[in-house]
């Protein structure tokens, strides 16, 4: 079996590392901050369909991975997310649109007196769309389970370190640790999101990857979402944004999304090209979400983070190895989807790393041009 290094203790680093480690690979995995520290750590929470069939089997593949960690506590049946409208008219078209991109999902349109019915919190005037998915886990916890399952596994962890691959003559002979180090290795999987494009090429020739910064705000209240809401076209989000004019804080787009879990209620989120003081944000993403649950105006703020999101120029992430480097691969590029999806792209990922014959569709190979 290989020698395997991993860059990047995120969601879908740590994901590898336990999959490989389970299949008697020697690896280690290597990440410059500690685990979880950007959008594995300060996600919402959703695992939830990513509307797109391309990446319908990972996220499959990833829910099932979820329900071997008993710490998730992942129930049998998905709580649904409720897309949240003002048109009628526009709630019924989307749910017509997800019925034919997902039609497991059973998309069915709520008119107000059924939206209020089912979720109470809400405030009157929303139309809604129903789907059988959404399970609500804290931001930060699948990543700190496959984290400590591939350290049991055998994996080693390594925090603190930042590294790049080691190529020499086209091909990889380990990693670089900017201490100095060299660590070899046989193969080397690059997972270290929005950064994935310049450690696979320094020369910035590959960079379909860019950040997208996203803040969410943690309130503490008793009673919760029974479902995960969300703001009508969450379709939309899974794009590149463009830097903005310069303007008021007041003027940065965010989509109302809350996931409860318990009386821990994280909600969210701005898409903006650049770096933000959460803080300074944490008080209008609360008077924004508090138009559509009243309730959150008297909850108490425990906490407002922002992470990088690796949001891919098509929005579906880039899988395998990579052209022109043997022993290279990557997995990365998932956008909003990380938890949803990562550990199904890892598992993909995995079985190539490994000798298996390529599984991985054509729409998602790292080889892909993207316009």
């Amino acid at each position: 079996m290989p020698d395997v290094a991993i860059i990047g203790g995120g969601i879908i680093g740590c994901s590898a590392a336990a999959l490989l480690a389970e299949r008697g690979a020697s690896v280690a995995l290597f990440e410059q901050s500690r685990l979880g520290a950007g959008a594995s750590g300060r996600n919402s929470g959703a695992v939830q369909h990513p509307f797109d069939p391309l990446l319908a089997g990972l996220y499959r593949d990833t829910v099932a991975l979820y329900r071997t960690l008993p710490e998730l506590q992942l129930p049998e049946a998905p709580v649904g997310l409720l897309l949240l409208s003002r048109d009628p008219r526009g709630a019924s078209l989307r749910a017509a649109e997800v019925a034919t991109q997902a039609p497991d999902l059973a998309p069915r349109v709520l008119d107000e007196a059924e939206v209020r019915d089912v979720e109470p919190i809400l405030a009157a005037g929303w139309s809604a769309v129903v789907l059988r998915t959404g399970y609500p886990i804290p931001p930060q916890a699948a990543t700190e389970a496959l984290g400590r399952l591939a350290t049991s596994r055998g994996a080693h962890l390594v925090e603190g370190l930042a590294v790049r691959p080691w190529v020499v003559d086209g091909r990889v002979r380990g990693i670089l640790g900017q201490d100095g180090s060299r660590h070899p290795a046989d193969a080397v999987l690059v997972a270290a999101g929005p950064w994935s494009g310049s450690l696979v090429d320094p020369s910035g020739g590959w960079q379909p990857i860019a950040p997208t910064y996203g803040v969410t705000v943690q309130l503490e209240m008793a009673a919760g979402a029974r479902h995960i809401l969300e703001e009508g076209l969450v379709h939309t989000i899974n794009r590149r944004v463009e830097a903005p004019e310069a303007g008021a804080e007041t003027d940065i787009e965010s989509l109302f999304s809350m996931v409860s879990v318990g009386t821990t209620h994280t909600i969210g989120s701005t898409f903006v090209p650049h770096p933000v003081e959460p803080e300074r944000l944490a008080e209008l993403l609360v008077e924004r979400a508090s138009a559509l649950v009243p309730s959150l105006a008297a909850a108490r703020i425990i906490g407002a983070r922002v992470c990088a999101r690796p949001q891919s120029a098509d929005g579906r992430p880039f899988l395998g190895s990579v052209p022109g480097v043997d022993g290279l691969f990557v997995c990365a590029g998932h956008g909003p989807w990380g938890i949803s999806t990562g550990p199904g792209s890892a598992r993909l990922v995995v079985d190539m790393i490994l000798g298996a014959r390529s599984t991985i569709p054509d729409g998602l190979t790292a080889g892909r041009v993207v316009a």
